[in-house]
């Protein structure tokens, strides 16, 4: 029997179904806001929950939904979130429409980067807000990213694991309070390691919301 694939209520017979369904409702809405009252919040309030990183997205609770130009593709569409604490950030409702199964590999990477938050936000905090490529100061504090400038955060952890001699975790807890996804108690010298590490190696840059998703796309 053929798998179905399920946003909300609606029922979808193939992932390209779903993705040229939830299209078309982008390209038809164009850029602008959307609150809870419009007859799409709830659509995209169940979408969203497939992105891999969905608690991370989602972060206090979402306030509305919004559309705006793709910063690389002009003509084409991008969504992004506006939080109840007033933070934003943007996803991939495509990536949300392939309806991939979270594997341990994805815990592992959601529990490592929690781990060293409170140093990137220490670094964005001790930082003169200022985009390294492009120069955009004087923006909103949510608008800058910090992020890992050679190495990547993804060299950063695979030479770690490489390197560790510790069992590496393969179950992970669930703050509650914050939604995100850390290490058990039991695994406290695996994360601690872990951390050390990360600080030792690491070299952070200030980027622009728009220069990060960039950066990420090439």
């Amino acid at each position: 029997m053929k798998r179905k694939y399920y946003i909300g209520d609606l029922e979808f017979k193939t992932k390209k179904e779903c993705e040229n369904y939830t299209r078309n409702i982008i390209n038809d809405l164009g850029c602008c806001v959307i609150q809870r009252n419009n007859t799409h919040f709830s659509f995209f309030a169940s979408l969203i929950q497939n992105h891999p990183e969905y608690k991370d997205k989602k972060g206090v609770g979402i306030d509305y939904f919004y559309i705006e130009p793709n910063p690389l593709i002009r003509k084409n569409y991008q969504m992004g979130i506006k939080r109840l604490d007033g933070s934003e950030i943007v996803f991939s409702w495509v990536y949300c429409c392939q309806f991939r199964e979270r594997t341990t590999s994805d815990y592992l990477l959601k529990a490592m980067r929690e781990a060293i938050k409170y140093d990137t936000i220490k670094y964005k905090q001790q930082s003169d807000l200022i985009c390294n490529f492009c120069k955009t100061e004087k923006e909103l504090y949510e608008n800058y990213h910090v992020d890992h400038h050679n190495p990547s955060f993804q060299t950063l952890k695979d030479n770690f694991l490489k390197l560790t001699k510790k069992q590496v975790p393969s179950s992970f807890g669930d703050c509650k309070k914050y939604n995100v996804i850390i290490f058990r108690d039991e695994d406290e010298e695996f994360k601690n390691d872990w951390v050390d590490y990360h600080n030792k190696n690491c070299n952070f840059q200030i980027l622009c919301r728009d220069c990060n998703l960039r950066k990420e796309k090439n």
